[in-house]
C-alpha cells in the first residue's frame, strides 16, 4: 500500500515532456505514471517490452500518455536515438536517470569485471544519456538521478556501487554549475529501501520489516513516495533547487549502515 501523499497541483507537469529510463517496474514505472497524471507527456525506456506495456496501459487508463522503446541505457547510441525520437521537434523538458542496479558482494570478493559493469550501468549510462539530453532542452528543464541512501557515507556489501553512485553525485554538482546558465537543474533522490515488487520478492517479510526498523521513522518508502519528491524536482515548485541529494530514507542516512556483505569464507592454501 503507498503512503505517498500528493503535494502537487493536478497540472503541475501539464505541457512537458518527460523521459524516464527503467520505467517498466518499480519505481520508474511509479514515477512515470505520476508524471503522466500531472499532465506530462511520458517517455520511457527498459529492457522488457512486456512491463513497459504494462506501464502504458497504467497510464492510458488515467488519461495519460506513455510511448517507450525497448533498450539498455548502457547503448549510448540507442539512448541518444531513443531521446531524439521522444523529443521530435518539439524537445524534452525533463529527464530522470532511474535504471540502475547492483549485487551485495564483499569489496575483496569484487571482480574487475564486476566492478566495471556496476560502474557502467550506474554512472556512465548516466552521463551518456544526460549528455543527450542536454542538447533537447532549448526551454532549459530538469535533470533528477535516482541513487542510493549509502552515496556518500559508504555501505557494508556495496563498494561498487557507492563508488559509482557516488560518482554521480560529483557529476550532479559540476553539470549544475555548468549547466545552470541555460535554465538546466540537476538534482538527486536517494531512497534506502523500497517496497517494489522487486523488494517483496527479494526480501522475506521479517527482513523487510528489519530493514524499515532500522531507521529512525521505523519504516521502508513506498514507490509513490519516491515518486512524489521526483515529480517536485521536476516541476516549477522546485525552479530554485539545483545540484541538490535529497534523501527520501526514514533518516536511514543518519545510523548504522545495514550490512549486505554475504558470509564471509575463509580459503587456506
Amino acid at each position: 500500500m503507498s503512503r505517498a501523499a500528493p503535494v502537487l497541483a493536478a497540472s503541475a507537469l501539464s505541457g512537458r515532456r518527460i523521459y524516464v529510463t527503467g520505467a517498466g517496474s518499480g519505481i520508474g514505472r511509479a514515477i512515470a505514471c505520476r508524471a503522466a497524471a500531472l499532465g506530462a507527456t511520458v517517455g520511457g525506456c527498459g529492457r522488457q517490452a512486456a512491463t513497459l506495456g504494462a506501464t502504458a496501459r497504467m497510464i492510458a487508463d488515467q488519461g495519460g500518455v506513455f510511448t517507450y522503446d525497448v533498450c539498455d541505457v548502457r547503448d549510448a547510441d540507442a539512448m541518444r536515438a531513443a531521446l531524439h525520437a521522444f523529443a521530435g521537434d518539439t524537445g524534452i523538458d525533463g529527464l530522470v536517470n532511474n535504471a540502475g542496479g547492483q549485487f551485495a558482494m564483499r569489496a575483496e570478493a569484487i571482480s574487475p569485471n564486476g566492478f566495471a559493469a556496476v560502474v557502467d550501468l550506474n554512472l556512465n549510462a548516466v552521463f551518456n544519456t544526460t549528455r543527450a539530453a542536454h542538447d533537447l532542452m532549448p526551454r532549459g528543464g530538469a535533470v533528477v538521478n535516482l541513487s542510493i541512501c549509502p552515496a556518500g557515507r559508504g555501505g557494508l556489501g556495496l563498494a561498487h556501487a557507492v563508488a559509482a553512485r557516488s560518482g554521480v553525485a560529483g557529476l550532479m554538482h559540476a553539470l549544475a554549475l555548468e549547466w545552470g546558465a541555460r535554465g538546466i537543474r540537476v538534482n538527486g533522490v536517494a531512497p534506502a529501501a523500497v517496497e517494489t515488487p522487486a523488494f517483496v520478492a527479494a526480501y522475506s517479510a521479517e527482513a523487510a520489516r528489519a530493514l524499515g526498523a532500522a531507521t529512525p521513522l521505523g519504516r521502508n518508502a513506498s514507490a509513490g513516495e519516491v515518486a512524489e519528491v521526483v515529480a517536485f524536482l521536476l516541476s516549477d515548485a522546485a525552479a530554485l533547487i539545483t545540484g541538490q541529494l535529497i534523501r527520501v530514507d526514514g533518516g536511514a542516512f543518519l545510523g548504522a549502515p545495514i550490512d549486505l556483505r554475504p558470509p564471509h569464507k575463509e580459503t587456506f592454501a
